[in-house]
Parts: C-alpha cells; sequence; structure tokens
C-alpha cells in the first residue's frame, strides 16, 4: 500500500510485465467501484480510475477527470 496521494486520490507505480508503459501508474478515487458485467465484458468500473507512463501524465489525467466530472 502507497502512502502518495494526489486530490485525495490514491496513486501506485506498479508497472506490469508488458512493453507498454501507459499503465505503470495508476490513481483511483476513493469512491471507486467495479461490477462485474459478464463473462464478456468481465468487471467494469464507475471511472474512478486513471493510468498514465508517469507520475507527471497521471496528474494531468486526475486534473482532467475533475475538470469533467466536476458539476
Amino acid at each position: 500500500m502507497t502512502d502518495d496521494t494526489y486530490r485525495g486520490w490514491a496513486i501506485s507505480y506498479d508497472p506490469p510485465p508488458i512493453p507498454i508503459r501507459s499503465f505503470d501508474w495508476t490513481a483511483t478515487g476513493p469512491d471507486f467501484d467495479a461490477d462485474y458485467q459478464g463473462e464478456e465484458d468481465g468487471f467494469v468500473g464507475n471511472g474512478q480510475q486513471v493510468s498514465a507512463g508517469s507520475r507527471d501524465a497521471l496528474i494531468v489525467e486526475v486534473d482532467a477527470w475533475f475538470e469533467e466530472n466536476e458539476a
């Protein structure tokens, strides 16, 4: 578990064993939830999770989420 947060979202660094680096960093909102939608779709999240290739790019993604979702 990490203590790294931004705007209340938990930040983690966990590079998967694939050559694509755009999922190395993940931020998860405090109200994140996922529901199983069946075999074809699997688990589908409520949108409170973003990923990026660097921490700086992740911060931009979190800010963009807030811009799109705040009323």
